[in-house]
């Protein structure tokens, strides 16, 4: 009896520890169904409704940009676009064979394309990345089919840069880049409502008018159930597209100076020297602007960086001017009674003047102030500069805008701090610029190369082009500008550019009429007979700037002389004669402005000459 007692009691202790643990159990239950229910109720709601209810976002096409009469620089097309989440794809191994397949890339481009996507930027954890751009429908149908083998993978229609001229117009444009984790983060301090997939502007004027070329997105508000197919649209918002940007650029002006210049290395700016329009502009080697829309091969990357192809020469690049130099420093000798238009020197082919400086050639006695300007005479210059000193040289050459940034409408233009762009020599400049006080003196020796654009003088292409205006207009200097109109989806004008000018360089008419008339009978009769254009009267100044290995080659132009219209410069690195390498540039450019060629017939090459 006793022992049956004993097992009936142990058996009702057993009983009542499994009661306990399951009340303990239970309310165990209890509780995460209170805490899930009540507690985390809202917040669960809401992922609830996150998961079941998806926002199809549609991007606004970017806005277009087109040159002065219309024609399309940039533009938006629609093209099917391949995204992949790396974290969800990585982790699927079949997903990843699958995506290869269809593709048609290997294993190794898919890793290197979901670790950075298009381009070289970092991608936030979790975001969605382009693994292919511009796929055709039959891809597309093929991802569709395998939806349920391809976890992380999605096919947006997007609306993709393209930029029919391409290379012709890579600096202006510039190009577009995902967005970087800084732009990002102030997207987000500022409102702009930035994805981290999001393609912005990262040179050129993509850049510099990022906020009015973005558009605002778009995109459909859907239900969709446990397999993510869409039941129902909820909602439905439609982009609105950026800004249509009219720039000053005539593409025809354009095309022409890139294709002249062939495979050279120079740079070459146009203007309208009445406004400050920039008419032209041209970097080479250039970089074609489309690549950068699409996975960008380590080789082409390679080859842009290899030929500094993304540096803007015609902006950014500094030269010494050369012979170019010499209206100024002969406006300088007007100015100071210097000289006059009788002023003869006699040129044996040298000066010596503690070292001999040499001239590009013997041009004998009765070299006046036309002469001088039009064969390019630099013992001419030599004594002039003495005459003036480096400080009155210098004081006028930075009236006409060189030595500090000129305010174009394009990012950064200046290296430094102080807005400095080149360099204009003087007893001021070198003390500062030079430490010890043997280095900080200016020695009068140092002058007659200043004289003549060498030495420490310093200029870009594009400061040349402004200060060939500014003697074509008799002394007025305009800021540059390439944005000349912004108009909606109307084409309704909402902003204008208007010209700025900068300031007047001090000179009379006269003194500038005398250096206008000796740089056309530059054209006439002296070194730059390549632009000698029949029915326009063109004036001009050629220049070879030394530096290590052969000298680079510049021109600058205007005309008509009477009332320009348009002025220009062009440099060729190592190319040697501005006669025979910048010139003729010029020449293809002037050809299409005066209606003398069709855009058809400028070609590539070089027109052999003989001059500065």
């Amino acid at each position: 009896m006793s022992n049956q007692y004993e097992d009936r009691k142990l058996q009702l202790s057993r009983i009542n520890q499994f009661v306990v643990v399951v009340v303990i159990l239970f309310f165990i239950l209890l509780s995460r169904l209170w805490y899930l229910q009540v507690a985390l109720g809202d917040d669960l709601l809401r992922q609830s409704e996150a998961n079941r209810i998806k926002l199809l976002r549609t991007r606004a096409p970017r806005g277009t940009i087109v040159d002065r009469k219309g024609r399309i620089l940039a533009t938006s097309r629609p093209q099917f676009v391949v995204l992949a989440t790396p974290e969800v794809v990585k982790r699927d191994k079949d997903a990843m064979h699958t995506l290869c397949g269809i593709l048609q890339i290997s294993h190794e481009e898919l890793v290197a394309r979901l670790k950075t996507g298009i381009g070289k930027d970092r991608v936030r954890p979790g975001s969605p990345v382009r693994v292919e751009v511009d796929v055709p429908l039959a891809t597309v149908a093929r991802i569709g089919e395998l939806r349920m083998k391809l976890p992380g993978v999605s096919v947006e229609l997007d609306n993709l840069r393209y930029y029919p001229d391409g290379p012709a117009v890579a600096h202006i444009m510039g190009y577009l880049g995902k967005i970087s984790e800084d732009q990002y983060n102030e997207s987000e301090r500022t409102g702009k409502n930035y994805r981290m997939d999001d393609y912005v502007g990262k040179a050129g004027i993509e850049k510099e008018y990022e906020d009015l070329l973005r558009g605002i997105d778009g995109g459909k508000q859907v239900e969709v159930n446990a397999m993510g197919r869409v039941v129902r649209i909820l909602g439905d918002k439609r982009p609105v597209s950026g800004k249509t940007l009219k720039l000053t650029i005539d593409r025809d002006l354009q095309v022409a100076a890139e294709r002249s210049m062939g495979n050279q290395t120079g740079a070459c700016v146009a203007i309208d020297p009445r406004t400050g329009a920039v008419l032209a502009m041209v970097s080479k080697p250039a970089y074609d602007p489309n690549l950068f829309v699409k996975p960008l091969k380590e080789a082409d990357w390679d080859e842009i960086t290899a030929k500094k192809a993304l540096q803007n020469r015609a902006v950014n690049n500094v030269y010494p001017p050369g012979s170019t130099y010499k209206p100024m420093v002969a406006l300088a000798g007007l100015k100071y009674d210097q000289c006059d238009i009788h002023t003869t020197v006699s040129c044996p082919g040298s000066f010596h003047f503690g070292r001999t400086f040499r001239c590009w050639k013997r041009h004998g006695g009765g070299v006046d102030f036309r002469r001088a300007i039009a064969e390019s005479c630099d013992v001419w210059f030599y004594k002039l500069g003495l005459r003036l000193g480096v400080d009155r040289i210098g004081e006028v050459v930075k009236q006409f805008g060189l030595g500090e940034a000129t305010g174009i409408d394009l990012p950064n233009e200046s290296r430094y701090k102080d807005n400095h762009v080149g360099t204009v020599p003087t007893t001021k400049w070198k003390k500062e610029r030079f430490r010890t006080p043997e280095m900080q003196k200016w020695y009068p020796g140092e002058t007659p190369s200043c004289s003549i654009g060498q030495g420490y003088d310093e200029a870009s292409p594009l400061q040349m082009a402004l200060s060939a205006a500014t003697v074509s207009n008799r002394g007025k200097l305009y800021r540059p500008y390439l944005l000349d109109e912004v108009l909606d989806r109307n084409d309704k004008v909402v902003r204008r550019t208007k010209s700025v000018l900068r300031r007047t360089v001090d000179g009379t008419p006269e003194q500038f009429d005398m250096v206008r008339m000796a740089m056309r009978s530059t054209v006439t009769n002296g070194t730059g007979r390549v632009v000698n254009i029949p029915g326009i009267a063109v004036a001009g100044k050629t220049g070879s700037a030394e530096n290590r290995g052969a000298a680079h080659a510049w021109f600058i132009c205007f005309a008509p002389v009477d009332n320009p219209k348009i002025a220009i410069a062009c440099i060729i690195e190592h190319g040697r004669h501005g006669a025979s390498a910048a010139a003729p540039v010029c020449r293809a450019i002037m050809d299409i402005y005066f209606g003398k060629k069709k855009i058809q017939e400028i070609d590539s090459g070089k027109v052999r000459a003989v001059g500065d």
